[in-house]
């Protein structure tokens, strides 16, 4: 299975983002998986959102190999 990190990319590198345009999601949590997310991020260093769409692409990833 290959490995894929998230690495940040300038403005205009993806061709999706060459006008800076991106989309929104809005998430709903509840309070133990907001505390959770709040906790992983801090001890990361990371943001929320940027732990919140790494697990979101490890769920895809998991959902496509099982749909394989």
């Amino acid at each position: 299975m290959n490995e894929t990190t998230l690495q940040a990319t300038p403005k205009g590198e993806l061709p999706h983002l060459k006008n800076g345009k991106r989309k929104s999601v809005q998430l709903r949590l509840t309070p133990s998986e907001h505390a959770d997310l709040v906790q992983a991020a801090e001890i990361e260093v990371r943001s929320m959102s940027y732990v919140a769409y790494r697990r979101y692409q490890a769920g895809l990833q998991l959902e496509q190999s099982k749909q394989q």
